[in-house]
């Protein structure tokens, strides 16, 4: 007995939760109607209506697929029955000529009216514009105001008054049939525009001619000769300068000069070219150091070493040395034994492989061939030109720091670095 009336309870129950859900859920649905918008979006010519419980207006029009420029705008309005009607007011450019001004404004509605007020100008007297007050505006329309001004010309002594339109200096004479002559001078730029209360005078002019002299620059000639070293000049012939003799007629306003135009040129005198002399002696410098001398020729850029070989040089470097020394067996940065006569550089200044003749400038050491065959960081930033491998740390101790001339080679093996 317990059992049935058990079972009969919990029949009801599930009864009773179902009744319960439905009429949940259909007030659920009652409320989500009841809070449902009908949107409607106008983008100029495109119409497109969503139905929506979110107001939010960044998200329906994301879902209408409108974006908004800088300067768009949003008229939004809300009717009673609860839909929304959205309209897009894109934003456009208006140019507004007023003379020799133009003014761009930007505008989503409006009239010329308008335009004229956003722009600040007013008008006056017998000003008119191209457009009615009252015409909508639109896209990259030009709207152009006529100024009227009063303007004062002194016409050859003629004082004139006169009411003229906006417009350049040359129009203003155009529309008062004022022709200017090659003899008349005008005091503004016939280009620039007129303004009110403009004074503007035209004056007469006279010419007259004026003889000038003046000299003529000489030339200078060169003539090798091997009694001057390289380097050496002499002159052997002074130059003189020549005369010219020059007639220009001169425009004169009021007394003053104002224009000259040349009629004539001519040479009245020539002038006598300078020569000299240039050296081609060949001058050979020596350097003495504790290991003998070393004679360089810089004409012919050849080296002779301390043994009396020749060798010929492309190029001379001077800057920093200093001195390293590596445990036996290290190598370079090029793969190469470390050993006298491997020295580091900047390949970027003197190429890997490249053979040297190496000097202190102080004499003192000859430090010979040598091979570009390694580098560092004071090579790289810029405080040494050339760092010398030395086989103990003493021998570099001695050398320490000291400038150096490099002699880049030509046509030497590597052999002679060994």
């Amino acid at each position: 007995m317990n059992s049935q009336k058990q079972n009969r309870f919990s029949g009801l129950k599930k009864a009773i939760s179902v009744t319960l859900m439905g009429t949940i859920c259909l007030t659920a649905a009652c409320s989500v109607a009841a809070l449902s918008k009908t949107v409607t979006v106008t983008d100029g010519d495109t119409t497109t209506t969503i139905n929506t419980i979110n107001a939010d207006t960044d998200l329906i029009l994301s879902r209408t697929g409108v974006s908004l420029g800088e300067n768009d705008k949003l008229v939004i309005t809300e009717n009673d029955d609860n839909n929304i009607s959205i309209s897009v007011l894109r934003a456009f450019y208006v140019d507004i000529v007023d003379g020799n001004t133009t003014r761009t404004l930007t505008f989503n509605e409006g009239t010329v009216a308008d335009a004229l007020k956003a722009a600040g100008l007013t008008l006056s007297g017998n000003d008119t514009v191209s457009l009615a007050a009252n015409t909508e505006l639109e896209p990259d329309m030009e709207i152009t105001i006529q100024r009227w001004y009063t303007v004062t010309i002194d016409l050859r002594g003629e004082k004139l008054t006169k009411e003229v339109p906006s417009g350049t200096v040359k129009e203003m004479l155009e529309y008062l049939d004022i022709k200017l002559t090659k003899d008349d001078l005008i005091d503004v730029d016939i280009n620039s525009y007129v303004e009110d209360g403009l004074a503007v005078e035209i004056k007469e002019v006279k010419y007259k001619e004026v003889t000038t002299t003046e000299s003529i620059d000489y030339n200078t000639t060169y003539k090798d000769s091997d009694d001057l070293y390289t380097g050496e000049t002499a002159v052997e012939t002074e130059g003189s300068e020549g005369v010219r003799t020059i007639v220009t007629k001169e425009k004169y306003v009021n007394g003053k000069l104002v224009d000259s135009e040349q009629l004539s040129s001519e040479v009245t005198k020539e002038p006598v070219d300078a020569v000299v002399l240039r050296g081609t002696k060949e001058k050979v410098s020596m350097v003495y150091t504790n290991r003998g001398s070393i004679a360089v020729n810089e004409t012919d850029q050849v080296l002779t070493d301390v043994n009396g070989n020749q060798v010929n040089y492309t190029r001379v470097l001077t800057g920093s040395g200093t001195a390293y020394y590596a445990p036996a067996g290290a190598l370079t940065a090029t793969g190469r034994l470390a050993r006298y006569g491997v020295v580091a550089v900047d390949p970027d200044i003197i190429p890997y492989g490249s053979i040297m003749y190496i000097v202190s400038n102080d004499g003192e050491v000859v430090y010979g061939y040598a091979v570009a065959g390694d580098t560092g960081g004071a090579l790289w930033e810029g405080t040494a030109i050339v760092d010398l491998y030395y086989n103990t740390y003493d021998e570099c101790c001695q050398f320490g720091r000291r400038n150096v001339t490099i002699y880049v080679l030509d046509g030497v093996s590597e052999d002679m670095t060994y």
